[in-house]
């Protein structure tokens, strides 16, 4: 099968997204498929993921910042508008006018800026909701759809696979399967108009809508990440859907045997990744640490790739932060290495309903470690749900059972280390096992060309 892959995310940027659809690409090249991607050029992430195909299998398409102007415009603005908005500061190469100073002086110097502020939110609101359209890397698709052409002009795919986040993918996958009448298949590791996480206005939201229903109505195939979407798009939308999770790495893994971190006598907690202050944060853990009242040689926990201004308000709201380490992000092999190395691994889910389905990709990163899990958040999603199911760790929101819980694991490891979990908690997990549903998938729904 011919397969043109349209993904954002790819190698040799190092992000979860470019792991998955590196790793995805790997494996449909090493079942014979003729597979061909187009991805984006210069992200702005590290530059450590290898690129596991031949390079002539990737066309790589340059990309606009469609957000760059407002800030730029912003900036000439507020060089135009200082000397008004601070009485008796001249500009650079002139007095300020009496009519400015009072003018500032009448609304209150204290107030000009904050107007300022809240005119820019408000003017950076609408453009990026206007402009940001599906995303902000729209600025992608119209080189991505030239170059996809040119490719397309000479070689014909049997299936567009357009993977999204960010939705600009399945845009120009669309555009793509239009034009030279491929299949598609649509891939969405997130939500695109159900989003929760931050909703835009209904007018915004209406055009998301109408995008989502013609890619979708176009659209051979549906692959999501996790059961409950794959239920929501299938009631919605009547079209075939199947499930392929992130999966783990066994080759990137060495022999998960160990007890844990060699750190004794302390408890180390490890957590790779971002945080969504509010909703996936650590604030249940913070309150469970604080109310143990214990110090660093008995409990810490470690954030790598985390932005510190999203940890260190909790921790000082809880007054934990002598606990608390704050680590520069790392490469893929370095991140799964801090993860068999750490006691217990760290997720984070919103808890809330509208979080049901949700599965962060770590979930399985974790799963192959084969370390215990603490899970915070909902207590009925689908990653409590493998906790449950394959006894891999504890879940909750009530800081009370989560100290309990703590308590428990601080004693084993007093003890002499808290043992892996089994080999079977991570069965059927592994990259491989989860791509070769999505290669069945591809063949049951693709027919062959000239049928």
């Amino acid at each position: 099968m011919k397969i043109l892959m349209v993904s954002w995310f790819f190698p040799p940027a190092n992000t979860i997204g470019a792991v998955r659809m590196g790793r995805m690409a790997r494996f449909l090249s090493q079942q014979g498929h003729d597979l061909k991607v187009l991805a984006a050029a210069d992200l702005p992430f590290p530059k450590t993921l290898p690129l596991e195909i031949a390079e002539e299998q990737v066309v790589y398409a340059r990309w606009s910042d469609v957000n760059a102007l407002p800030d730029r415009l912003t900036d000439a603005a507020k060089a135009v508008l200082r000397p008004f908005l601070s009485p008796g500061k001249a500009p650079e190469g002139g007095p300020v006018t009496e009519m400015a100073n009072q003018a500032s002086a009448s609304r209150g110097a204290s107030e000009s800026p904050g107007a300022l502020k809240r005119l820019r939110s408000t003017l950076g609101g609408f453009y990026s909701n206007a402009v940001n359209l599906p995303d902000a890397r729209i600025g992608w698709m119209p080189h991505a759809v030239r170059k996809g052409r040119t490719l397309l002009s000479g070689w014909t795919p049997d299936v567009i696979y357009a993977t999204a986040p960010p939705f600009t993918g399945l845009l120009i996958g669309y555009r793509l399967s239009k034009q030279f009448n491929v299949p598609l298949v649509t891939e969405l590791r997130d939500r695109w108009v159900d989003d929760p996480y931050d909703p835009p206005p209904g007018w915004r939201l209406r055009i998301d809508g109408i995008l989502e229903r013609r890619v979708i109505a176009r659209s051979s195939a549906l692959v999501t990440v996790s059961e409950p979407w794959a239920e929501d798009y299938r009631a919605k939308y009547g079209k075939p859907v199947t499930v392929v999770y992130n999966g783990y790495d066994p080759e990137v893994l060495k022999d998960a045997t160990s007890l844990g971190s060699p750190d004794k006598p302390a408890l180390r907690i490890v957590y790779t990744g971002g945080i969504y202050p509010g909703k996936r944060d650590p604030a249940p853990l913070f309150a469970a640490m604080q109310s143990l009242g214990l110090g660093p040689d008995r409990i810490r926990i470690d954030f790598y790739g985390t932005n510190p201004d999203h940890v260190w308000p909790i921790a000082k709201r809880y007054d934990v932060e002598a606990l608390v380490e704050v680590q520069p992000p790392v490469t893929h092999r370095e991140a799964v290495e801090l993860q068999q190395n750490a006691d217990i691994l760290l997720l984070m889910q919103w808890n809330d309903p509208r979080e049901q389905g949700n599965v962060p990709g770590k979930l399985f990163e974790y799963m192959g470690a084969r370390r215990p899990i603490l899970l915070l958040g909902l207590e009925n999603g689908v990653p409590a749900a493998f906790l449950r199911e394959r006894e891999a760790g504890f879940y909750g929101a009530n800081p009370e059972v989560i100290a309990k819980q703590l308590e428990v694991w601080i004693d084993m490891k007093r003890k002499g280390g808290i043992p892996p979990l089994p080999e079977s908690s991570r069965s059927g997990l592994a990259r491989d096992d989860q791509y070769r549903k999505l290669n069945a998938f591809l063949g049951e729904i693709i027919p062959p060309r000239g049928e």
